[in-house]
């Protein structure tokens, strides 16, 4: 009988095992070192900063509304218009204004005539002390419906309290209006951060800290800030119906403290326009 020999495998055959296995060796060594790089930074950027995405834009919001009932005459402005303070917003026709502040100050010059004509007679004894009296009461209430009529007819013109944007118009020419209804809103132009951190990370923040802030709808540019108030009580604080935690299903929940930002002028500089209240975000606070 002949005994088989083993075969052995050819040399060429084990190289590609090998160069695989080399290849996945280069390419996860130098994965595994990036994965540690970027572990390391992320620790020492978390230790040196507190970060929160419940965070939004916010600002003055000046909601307009008519002091007095009238026919809209003019809306002068559009949704998204920039306006400056004292330009012109919405005319009510002053026509109905005009007429009762003629007929208020005729009334008022007659019953000046007759408080002088009154005061001369005293001096004669004509009339009573108290037809004087009278007579200076009338004088008094008519000075004071022609200053009402004066500033309903000031009213009719509604300009912008503040330098703005124009959103939010829901009014027409002929249109009657009320007041306390609003008819627009201007939105100021110097926004802030509003920032909600845990209470836990509050501890480590305080006025003045540098703050990165990234706009969602920005995601290209990293902003400037400056932490500038730190709110004196929790969100659920100033809430309209804060919980009652004096229960017995009570459960301790992290809350939230409202930290205001600044932005940083320089920083904002060419994006004034894009930063409009609402927008969500992220904020991180270099706490050491």
């Amino acid at each position: 009988m002949t005994q088989d020999t083993p075969t052995e495998v050819p040399a060429d055959e084990k190289t590609p095992a090998k160069k695989n296995s080399y290849l996945r060796l280069f390419i996860l060594i130098p994965l595994g070192v990036l994965c540690a790089v970027f572990a390391v930074k992320y620790a020492i950027f978390r230790f040196h900063h507190e970060t929160t995405d419940n965070a939004y834009i916010t600002g003055h919001i000046h909601y307009i509304a008519s002091q007095v009932t009238g026919v809209v005459k003019t809306v002068a402005v559009e949704n998204n218009a920039h306006v400056k303070k004292g330009d012109l917003l919405v005319q009510i026709d002053p026509a109905p204004f005009e007429a009762s502040l003629s007929e208020a100050r005729a009334k008022y010059e007659r019953a000046q005539g007759d408080r002088r004509r009154e005061e001369g007679l005293a001096s004669t004894r004509v009339v009573s002390v108290q037809d004087v009296a009278h007579a200076q009461d009338d004088a008094d209430a008519a000075a004071a419906e022609l200053r009402m009529a004066e500033l309903n007819d000031a009213y009719t013109t509604i300009v912008s309290p503040v330098d703005g944007v124009v959103g939010g118009r829901n009014v027409e020419s002929g249109n009657t209006v009320q007041p306390s209804i609003n008819l627009l809103a201007v939105v100021e132009a110097h926004p802030w951060v509003e920032a909600n951190f845990k209470e836990t990370q509050v501890a480590h923040i305080h006025e003045g800290q540098p703050v990165d802030l990234t706009v969602d709808a920005i995601p290209d540019h990293v902003f400037k800030g400056t932490v500038s108030s730190i709110a004196p009580a929790s969100g659920r604080e100033f809430a309209l119906l804060p919980a009652d935690n004096a229960t017995g299903n009570f459960t301790k929940i992290v809350q939230r403290i409202p930290v205001r930002i600044a932005f940083d002028p320089d920083s904002i500089r060419g994006y004034e326009d894009r930063l409009n209240p609402g927008l969500s975000v992220v904020a991180s606070v270099k706490v050491r």
